[in-house]
């Protein structure tokens, strides 16, 4: 189960908490909520430091989020790397 928590919201910006799993379940939630808000021309910060699992959906999904726009936060080491190699083992 991934949960999704609105932290803080501005005019430009908003900081999600990340909470879970972000499994292929899950991971189109995940699009579609910072998807919507790219389109409300909002920064989308994610907290990843309570993730606590990804699977290969959950990569695909982070690694397909525009960079400019969306920023990782607190991302654990591991899905630092699983990020890095496209989740692939």
């Amino acid at each position: 189960m991934l949960k999704i928590t609105k932290i803080q919201e501005s005019r430009n910006d908003v900081f999600l908490k990340l909470e879970g799993k972000i499994t292929a379940q899950w991971a189109a939630l995940l699009d579609s909520e910072c998807r919507s808000l790219l389109r409300q021309d909002k920064t989308v910060h994610l907290d990843c430091s309570n993730v606590d699992f990804i699977d290969a959906r959950g990569v695909e999904v982070l690694n397909d989020l525009p960079r400019t726009q969306v920023t990782l936060m607190s991302t654990p080491g591991f899905v630092t790397k699983l990020l890095q190699i496209g989740g692939q083992p």
